[in-house]
Order: C-alpha cells, then structure tokens, then sequence
C-alpha cells in the first residue's frame, strides 16, 4: 500500500540555530575534546530512519546474523518439520515458498497494514506470509545487491534483533521512534494504528529536549514523503515561523545546510533526518538511491573529522514495509498497560534493520540484545537526562537501551571504505516503470555467508528445562533468568496438537513455570519448543503414557550455566527402575563429538559439557525410544565474543 501523503507544508525561511543557543552544559561538551570511556564521549546523536525494509529482506544473507541460516528456526505447526523459512500458500497453489533473490531495480508495494501484518503474525505461528501479503513478501537481497549497506554493516555495529515497534504501517512506528507511544488510550488523537488519523496532541520527545535546554533539529526537504511525524501533532502543525517548534521541527533544510552545520560545528545535541520519496528506499524505489542519499549525509559527517569523533549516527528503518522475517517479535502478556489495542498487542513489530555508526561501535560487531524504535529513546535519556514517560514499563523492561553497541574505551575516527554510491543507482528514475513478473515457487532456501562476527554481550541469561507429572498426565516447562533485563519467551507446540502459542515473560532474578495436559491433548506424545532472546532454545518432545507396554517413564534433564569460559552443567535423572542410556551430541562439533550417558534405575548424574566460545548446542536422544529428543541451544552470557559457529543441521 501506497503511503498517504495527508499533508503539505509551505517552506519557509526562519533564523538557525547557533551553536550560542545551546545550554551551557552542551555547549562545553561540543567544545572539548571527547571525554574517553563514558557516554560523556558524544555530542552529537544523529538519527536516520528509512522506509520498509526487513532484517531477512536485507541482511538475512549476511554472514555472523540470525538470517537464512538460522540452524533452529522456529517450525510450521504440524507441518512435518518445516521451518517457517518456508512459506505455505494454503489461498492459491498449497505449495511452500522460500526466500527468493530479488531485482533491486523492481519491487511490489506490499501490503503493510495493521490487519495483513497480523494475518502474517498469526498468533505468532509466523506462517502466514504468503497468505498475507503474496509472493513477493519472501524477495530478498545480497550482498551483491546492496553492497553498501553489507559494507556499512562490516564497518560498524549491526543490531539483528532490532524490532519495529508495532506490527503496522510507517506512521505509528514513527510515532515511537519520535514520541514513544501510539496513544493506545485514545486520549489524545489516538490510537494511530493506520496511516490514517487526525491532530495528534500529545508530547513529543522534542519537545522534552526543548524544555530541557537541549538542542535538536530535524533535517527535511521539500519532499519529505510526509515522514516528519511531528507535523501530524497540533502544536507543531500551529507552530509559527520563528518559534523553535517551527524552525527545529518543520523547516526545510538540506543535504548542504546538514553539511555546513557540521563544517561550523553547529550541528545540535539531536537531529532527526527525513528521506525524500524517491530514496527513502520504500518500494518501488530502489535501495542503492537511498543508500547513496544516507551516505551524503555520512561524507557530511565525514567532512569534520573532530565532529565525527564525538559523533553516534543511527540508521535504522520505520516498519518492514510487508517483507518476510522469520523471527517471531517480542509480545506483551495479556492486560499489560499501554500494550494492547481493542484486545491486540501492539507490538512489537518485526524486524527491520538498523545499524549503528559511531568511533564507538566500529569493526562489524552483531549486537543481539532485544531493541525496538523505544530504544532510541531510551538511549537519548540516558546520554541527556531528559525521560520521554510515553514509554511503556514493558518496553524498558524487555528492549534495551543501545548501550550495548558501544565501546567507549576504545575509539576508531578512521573512515572506513564504503562502495561509491553514486555509481550504484543505476539509472536516473529511481522508481520502477515495470515490475517483476510473479517469482516461481522454491524451496531452496538461500545461502548464508559463511563466517563469524564479532558479537557483544546481551543482558538475558535464561535457563529452561523440563519435569514430567506422571499422575496427572502432565509436563512443566520451568525458567529462570540470571541475566539483568526481562526476557520476553514464547512457547510452540510444533507437532501433536493445534494450540498455542503461549507467552510469558521471565525478570531478572525471577523463576517460573507452567503445564501442558500431554495425556488428554495428543494421547501423551507432546512436542513443545521454548524461544527466548537471542537464539535461546530448548526443544522438549516425548511420550507420557502410563498404560503404554513395557512403560518406562522418561528421564529429566536440566542444563545450568555456570559462567563465561566456563563448562555447562547437564543435570540426568533417571525415575524408572531400570537403567537407561542417553545420547549427547554437540552438534556445534558437528556430530563428531557425541557421549553415551548410562543411568541406573532412581539414579542422578551431573555431568560438564563444554561450550565453544560460550555457545552450547546439545541433541540428546534416548536409546530405545525414537520420539523422545530434547534440543539445548543458548549462550553463556558475561562479555563479548564471537556469533554462533555453525552447527550440524539436525531439527
């Protein structure tokens, strides 16, 4: 669907803001030289928000990411094991749909809406792309695509579990990335679920910088699609030329105004950009003209080395404009205040790119802590002081603050070699005149680079493990999390029944559990998967049935952590009478190292297994009993490292 553009706005010229403007606090910041190690090491926050684009649809074949190589994805339910990498087509043809490679120059507009992103959400099955938006929805690109942004990524600091905020079009997610909230009340305009609504009236986070002191500014052409989210609230849609809401919030500038702020050191504490339509990357237009739009503005930065040293530039993308990702988003608990509209959560959203440039964040880290478009904000808080109270308690709870991406101990101000941008926009019209024809069905998924990156430290440590009630026809799954922020957790039954998904949400220091009748609903057999932050995943599947031949009732196993560098604990307890063998392999050593563990009747063992550069990824079969499989995939969190290794593909 195409944007509405609601509103048109006469340019105006209006006096700029000096560097003499800003509170003295910042203004002997900008002056000195970057303080080494602390947030106080930046001056400036530039942010940069594009248009419609997907984590998978970009970066999904990026190597050191959770993209096409997920080794556990989750899985179609009932589907005999399928990924949900592969799209069903129930409406049309029944056929299943990979990602497919994608011409940069041609793409559909795919529905994007509140209505078609939750049809593809289902519940948070993930399995309704195709049925949702149709085939164009699996387009995906590479490397050879979109060089620069692989190569802006490899240059600095990619988030691939960066969520838009709400699972819906540009406009309320812009509303997040520059307000916090979508008014969920109604009480003042809202709720903004569509790109359809009137004068919103609530308070902005610029405005909040504007009360604190704080210098901001938000760069827009004359075409600005009509992404300033700004212009859609009352106080700004009144300002009048002169006043700073006006001169900061709706005045046009340019490319060569941003640049010469920078050259004169007069670039505010804050700024906002806004792409004009034709490189906004949202389709039809091509991505390479939005690529070379942004790097302008990066050259600008570029351009004064000692403003670049204390310089963080954000590039990030509104909503996932209808592209396929396969990676279920973060919900809130049923009730949660401020999270649900008309009884659907609002978000949060899918996936969608976003990498952070800064001396800080250089050397193509991956940086897997749970965000979305409130963590901007929450960034912003924490460098200037000023709260946005918009935020949800949810929202802080479950997505950080960005600080993860950063090392201020260390400083890289050199510029690092990205392609020619110019070069890369092929022809002069930056929108399609003639769009693909309908893609053939594949099931081939699409290759991942190989390799690894280097990956920062996420602030979640959950353990999860599984306990069976014989007497009462029950398993538990039970957690805990060690880490320091919320862990957002959602529970899929892959075979044997038809219900679910289930959501729960584990705090630091906090434990829980829960219960599935795996006697009533699937005559004992059960096949349940838990998924938490940053590829967490246990996978439990067995046979509960007391009455069954020569009935031997299933081991328990539980995996503790025990620190970075340090061996994970594998707890096996044996309530049968009769001895039972378990088979361990680490599959991260590709099937090669393996362990037999025998257990006599009543017996518990506690054995180390190793990890590899603090990842785990344990298979455990039981000898004699094909159904019984349990899968043990995480990462021992407490310092920086390395992305996943490979593993052997083994659901």
């Amino acid at each position: 669907m195409s944007r509405i553009n609601r509103r048109q706005f006469v340019h105006r010229t209006g006096a700029a803001l000096g560097a003499s403007m800003l509170p003295a606090s910042l203004q002997k910041v900008l002056a000195a030289p970057a303080q080494s190690g602390t947030l106080g090491s930046i001056a400036h926050v530039v942010i940069f928000s594009q248009e419609n684009r997907s984590f998978d649809h970009y970066f999904g074949a990026m190597r050191g990411v959770l993209g096409f190589g997920d080794d556990h994805p989750m899985l179609r339910q009932n589907s005999g094991n399928q990924s949900v990498l592969l799209q069903q087509d129930l409406v049309v043809t029944g056929l299943t749909h990979a990602p497919f490679h994608l011409d940069t120059s041609c793409v559909y507009d795919i529905a994007h809406d509140w209505s078609t992103q939750n049809t593809a959400y289902n519940g948070g099955r993930m399995d309704a792309w195709l049925i949702a938006k149709g085939p164009f929805t699996m387009g995906q690109y590479n490397r050879q695509d979109i060089p620069w942004h692989y190569a802006l990524a490899d240059a600095f600091t990619l988030c691939d579990h960066y969520f838009c905020s709400t699972r819906t079009s540009t406009d309320p997610n812009r509303l997040y990335l520059m307000s916090g909230t979508l008014d969920p009340a109604g009480l003042n305009g809202g709720p903004a679920t569509s790109n359809s609504f009137g004068d919103l009236t609530w308070t902005t986070y610029p405005e909040r910088l504007q009360a604190a002191g704080i210098s901001w500014r938000m760069y827009q052409e004359q075409d600005n699609y009509d992404d300033n989210a700004l212009a859609w609230f009352k106080q700004f849609k009144n300002a009048v030329v002169g006043s700073p809401l006006y001169e900061n919030g709706m005045k046009r500038r340019t490319v060569a105004d941003f640049r010469n702020d920078v050259m004169n050191d007069q670039l505010p504490a804050v700024s906002w950009i806004i792409a004009p339509q034709d490189q906004s990357e949202h389709p039809r237009g091509q991505p390479n003209a939005g690529a070379n739009y942004v790097n302008q503005y990066l050259d600008a930065l570029a351009s004064n080395p000692a403003v670049w040293a204390k310089t963080v530039f954000i590039l990030t993308y509104d909503e996932n404009g209808g592209f396929f990702d396969h990676v279920s988003p973060p919900v809130p608990l049923p009730g949660t205040p401020d999270e649900f509209v008309n009884g659907q959560s609002i978000g949060l959203g899918f996936r969608v790119p976003t990498i952070v440039c800064s001396p800080w964040s250089r050397g193509g880290w991956v940086a897997s802590e749970t965000f979305d478009h409130t963590s901007i904000l929450q960034f912003l808080e924490k460098w200037t002081g000023v709260a946005e109270p918009n935020i949800s308690q949810w929202r802080r709870q479950v997505c950080g603050d960005l600080t993860s991406c950063f090392d201020f101990s260390v400083s890289d101000t050199s510029r690092p070699a990205l392609p020619d941008t110019a070069s890369l926009v092929a022809t002069s019209a930056t929108q399609c005149s003639t769009l693909l024809a309908l893609p053939a069905y594949s099931s081939d998924i699409p290759a991942q680079e190989a390799g690894q990156k280097p990956l920062r430290g996420q602030p979640t440590q959950l353990e999860c493990w599984l306990s069976s009630d014989l007497a009462n026809g029950k398993v538990w799954i039970n957690w805990a999390n060690h880490g320091t922020q919320s862990a957002s957790m959602q529970i899929n039954a892959n075979n044997d029944r038809t219900d679910g998904p289930w959501f729960y949400q584990a705090d630091p220091g906090q434990s829980g559990k829960d219960y599935w009748r795996v006697v009533l609903w699937g005559g004992g057999y059960y096949d349940l998967e838990l998924r938490g932050p940053a590829q967490f995943m246990r996978r439990f599947r067995g046979y509960l049935n007391a009455w069954a031949v020569n009935w031997q009732p299933e081991p328990d196993i539980k995996l503790l952590t025990q620190g970075p560098g340090q061996p994970v604990a594998i707890t096996f307890s044996n309530p049968g009478s009769r001895a039972v063998t378990l088979n361990v392999v680490d599959r991260i050593g590709q099937g090669t190292t393996h362990w037999a563990i025998t257990l006599n009747g009543k017996e518990t063992r506690t054995v180390l297994f190793p990890t590899t550069q603090d990842w785990y990824d344990y298979g455990i079969t039981l000898v004699g009993e094909s159904y019984f499989y349990q899968s043990l995939v995480g990462r021992v969190e407490g310092r920086d490292g390395l992305s996943k290794p490979p593993v052997l593909r083994w659901a």
